[in-house]
């Protein structure tokens, strides 16, 4: 049984997991060796506590947890994308992959979709790598428009990013 929940800051340890073996999992052979081989658990479970503790932080942080947390999504305010009918935006949503396939990113994205449309949103949009074309195809499935796309630099060489736009009170998922 999973269950998705609001985050709170015992969690963080297990997002901070899920990032990084999410990431080494799916950019490998995308972004350098040693920017994953860099990235951290406490590192990452710092930067999550540091929000989750912070009054005014504008994220909202959302688990798939099953005993122990197994995915998560965060959403908030867009972050000056360019698209300025789009003033929300997943910020971020990963699932280990032993996890993925069985619904946990679309019940993320819906329980963070239905938040920001209470928060009187109606556009959200989320950045994926270009490259990443299992992200791609599942922001596809979910009806996600392709609005465009920007370079970006990670780990010191230069990737593209595509933003998909979704209509928080027109689409259904």
């Amino acid at each position: 049984m999973v269950r998705i929940r609001r985050a709170r800051l015992e969690d963080v340890p297990g997002v901070a997991r899920v990032q990084v073996d999410t990431w080494r999992a799916t950019y490998r052979g995308v972004v350098p060796e040693a920017f994953l081989e860099g990235l951290s658990y406490e590192g990452q479970a710092e930067r999550w506590a540091q929000g989750l503790k912070t009054p005014t932080w504008p994220g909202r942080l959302f688990v798939a947890e099953s005993g122990e947390v197994v995915g998560f999504a965060a959403f908030g305010p867009d972050r000056a994308s360019g698209f300025p009918d789009y003033t929300a935006e997943l910020w971020t949503l990963y699932v280990l992959p032993a996890w993925q396939g069985k619904g946990l990113g679309r019940a993320l994205f819906q329980e963070g979709a239905r938040l920001l449309r209470a928060e009187s949103h109606r556009r959200m949009l989320v950045w994926v790598l270009k490259e990443n074309l299992q992200g791609r195809g599942f922001y596809e499935r979910l009806g996600g428009v392709l609005l465009g796309e920007r370079e970006i630099t990670l780990g010191g060489i230069k990737l593209w990013e595509v933003a998909y736009g979704f209509d928080l009170w027109g689409q259904r998922w």
